[in-house]
């Protein structure tokens, strides 16, 4: 049995180091995306931006969209929706803005294909 604490001792630093790998890998993780979080929010505009990253930005322009078109269902299904300028929640029927004045536009309710 001279194996037995040895052997759990070495188990413990084995998970140790795992632990502290997963956290070192995690924040990797979350940097990769911090970063490319940054880089689409400085070139989603960018008509010139690098074929290699045209294709995701423009996905992601969509999925930025459907997200709205969703939310705007949700909102209508309550009676609500947005202004598009100021983010206020107004009854669906408004014509403007209660908060800012923005005169509101049609509730865009048609998914883009991606």
């Amino acid at each position: 049995m001279a194996w037995g604490p040895k052997k759990d001792a070495v188990s413990a630093e084995v998970k140790s180091i795992e632990l502290s790998l997963k956290q070192v890998e995690d924040a990797k993780t979350d940097m990769i995306y911090q970063l490319g979080e940054l880089y689409y929010e400085s070139n989603k505009d960018n008509e010139s931006i690098d074929d290699i990253y045209k294709e995701k930005v423009d996905t992601i322009k969509k999925l930025e969209y459907n997200c709205k078109v969703w939310n705007n269902r949700k909102l209508k299904t309550q009676g609500l929706r947005m202004c598009e300028n100021c983010g206020n929640t107004l009854p669906y029927d408004s014509s403007f803005c209660n908060k800012c004045g923005y005169k509101l536009q049609a509730v865009s309710e048609e998914l883009v294909i991606i």
